[in-house]
């Protein structure tokens, strides 16, 4: 990977991009540092440390707990998105308008933006009235304007700076900001295990266990994200226009770990909505006791309740990505067949067959890995450090996958045009043009 990033380096456009997204890297850094006005900090931090707010604040790098301008984070429009998959898939009209390619996509990005400033003013009046009536900022309309317009800007202007990366840079913009947002608290993770350490050198037992989990929890991440299934399809030789295309055998990859963070995301926000009821009504006792109780990780029972909740909207997730008849019928269409499966409803029953499979062992996994962060401060008696597990780690290493299949593509991308312009140009010996195409073949093969 490193040799990769090297390469990319070399190349003057790639090198380009990169240092693009380390510039935005260093913009949300700054804005990460700026105080939005009129807030008691030491009640907000006694505040974000439960409830869905921990969750929040980890997505936004900390910006919640520092209540800076950027404290939504990309949080409205991660929900944004959510709920226009979600709708595309139920209104016939949001269908028809992805079906028309880039324009229909351009129509539908255009409408989650909409959505994102509604969310993003809902939560930042949810968030003032949960501020003021825990005494962390005076209730006025002043404040309550200027909480609703700084927080709300702060989301879209981020969206912004995602979009900018996405188009100019490397990868996902969006991902590459929560990315960030993880790893800017990272050192101060380490510093603080440092001087847990420092005082008491007992602890270094459970400082070599916690990074043994870390290590193998990002090696179990990799594996499982890049764990496909590859399923055998076999090519008809078919007669289009006046050309036939040859027989042959390929695969239909599907992914183990096809839902990604985002089954953990929608288990974790229900787990911990009792907590945020909770903070509303402090004097109802029952009510603090669920909310004890049902803290993932707490006990048994609701570590039970949580994975439950996270193979629910894996296979819902699933459901959404994957409609096996569609498949079935496009194979059909295309004289392609599965060896051993009959055309159309078995090859349909098959492939449903085998999602169910390997998305529960994708569903187990990510209930485990994001339980691991709970447990893992038990086992080891160290919990200055949470990137150990969790969907901090999910986020992380998939993102960073996901960013060097990008540089890997745009690598393969320029040996290819460089193969194109070696074909196109002057006649130069029909051996010296075969060898350098071959030998530029050759270098996009080794780079894809």
């Amino acid at each position: 990977m490193l040799d990769k990033l090297v390469a990319a380096m070399q190349v003057p456009d790639i090198r380009k991009r990169i240092q693009f997204v380390l510039m935005i890297f260093a913009v949300y850094v700054v804005a990460l540092h700026v105080p939005a006005a009129g807030v008691n900090h030491e009640a907000i931090e006694k505040l974000v440390g439960t409830g869905v707010f921990s969750a929040l604040d980890i997505f936004s790098g900390g910006a919640l707990r520092k209540f800076s301008v950027i404290a939504l984070g990309v949080m409205p429009y991660i929900n944004a998105s959510i709920i226009m998959q979600l709708l595309t898939v139920a209104i016939p009209q949001l269908q028809a308008m992805q079906k028309e390619g880039d324009s229909g996509r351009k129509q539908i990005n255009k409408i989650t933006r909409y959505v994102t400033v509604g969310l993003a003013f809902l939560q930042a009046f949810g968030l003032y009235q949960l501020l003021s009536s825990n005494g962390a900022i005076a209730k006025s309309i002043p404040n309550l304007l200027i909480v609703v317009v700084t927080l709300t800007a702060g989301t879209m202007f981020l969206m912004w700076l995602g979009e900018q990366m996405t188009e100019k840079g490397i990868g996902n913009g969006i991902s590459l900001l929560i990315f960030v947002g993880i790893m800017v608290s990272l050192p101060g993770q380490v510093i603080q295990t440092a001087q847990l350490v420092a005082g008491d050198p007992t602890k270094i037992v459970g400082v070599v266990a916690t990074l043994a989990l870390f290590l193998a929890s990002i090696v179990g991440v990799i594996y499982m994200t890049q764990g496909v299934r590859k399923i055998p399809v076999h090519h008809m030789k078919r007669i289009v226009g006046t050309r036939m295309s040859q027989a042959g055998t390929s695969f239909l990859p599907l992914k183990v770990n096809t839902a990604g963070v985002i089954p953990v995301i929608f288990a974790m926000s229900i787990q911990l909505f009792p907590a945020t009821v909770a903070q509303f009504f402090p004097n109802i006792e029952w009510l603090q006791q669920a909310t004890t109780w049902l803290q993932p990780g707490g006990s048994i029972w609701a570590s039970l309740i949580f994975a439950t909740l996270v193979l629910f909207f894996t296979y819902f997730f699933v459901a959404m990505q994957y409609d096996t008849h569609d498949m079935a019928d496009n194979l059909k269409k295309y004289g392609s067949i599965i060896p051993g499966v009959r055309p159309g409803k078995p090859t349909a029953e098959y492939l449903d067959k085998v999602l169910s499979r390997i998305t529960l062992a994708g569903a187990v996994f990510l209930a485990v890995i994001s339980l691991v962060q709970y447990w893992a401060p038990t086992w080891t008696g160290i919990n200055t450090f949470s990137l150990v597990g969790g969907t901090s780690l999910l986020i992380v290493v998939g993102v960073a996958l996901e960013t060097m299949t990008a540089i890997e593509a745009q690598m393969a991308m320029r040996n290819y045009e460089g193969f194109i312009r070696t074909s196109s140009g002057p006649p130069q010996g029909g051996a010296n043009m075969a060898t350098a195409g071959a030998r530029t073949y050759a270098g996009a093969r080794k780079a894809a």
